[in-house]
């Protein structure tokens, strides 16, 4: 008879905001998404980078200036594809935002509105009429995956292994609810 002994972290997923999985305490023996709604689950499980090396151009661009600041901001935003909302509400909300050239502008802790983000701890940085706003890039492990009702996929150490000084883990769903289970 084996035992297991370790810790071990729960997350109920459910709706389609973005979830960061917790990663505290260091590296996984397993993720376990374990469907327990009454239909089928889609998931997105994805690493995205906290550094400003790595990052990736959003279709959302600034739509005006706004200075340097430690006090809140409210950014106008524009965005090339309709609606900045959608994108900003996955790409940009509670990401670190940044120019072209990896220069870190702040954490954009709000979308509130179709054409407002909300950095709540200031900008870094000057945001120029549009700027392009990046992200850290994003590395999928699963991407649209169907975890059918009553099923439950399990990720080993070698599935889920990353600095977690240097990525994020998040999981998204397009349908569905997920029990999420971390062991270390």
């Amino acid at each position: 008879m084996s035992s297991y002994i370790g810790s071990f972290n729960a997350q109920n997923i459910t709706g389609t905001a973005k979830v960061l999985v917790n990663t505290s305490g260091g590296k996984f023996d397993s993720i376990s998404l374990a469907n327990v709604d009454s239909t089928s689950a889609t998931v997105n499980l994805y690493y995205a980078s906290s550094t400003d090396n790595d990052i990736t151009a959003t279709d959302v661009y600034a739509a005006e200036t706004e200075a340097a600041s430690t006090s809140s901001v409210t950014l106008t935003v524009d965005n090339g594809s309709g609606s900045a909302s959608d994108a900003a509400n996955d790409e940009l909300l509670n990401e670190k935002v940044y120019k072209s050239d990896g220069t870190l502008f702040g954490t954009c802790t709000t979308v509130s509105s179709t054409t407002e983000l909300v950095f709540s701890g200031g900008l870094s940085n000057a945001i120029t009429n549009n700027d392009i706003l990046y992200t850290g890039t994003r590395y999928y492990v699963l991407k649209s995956v169907s975890v059918p009702v009553g099923t439950t996929l399990v990720l080993d150490s070698n599935d889920i292994n990353f600095n977690s000084g240097n990525y994020n883990l998040y999981i998204t769903l397009t349908a569905g609810a997920i029990d999420l289970i971390r062991r270390q």
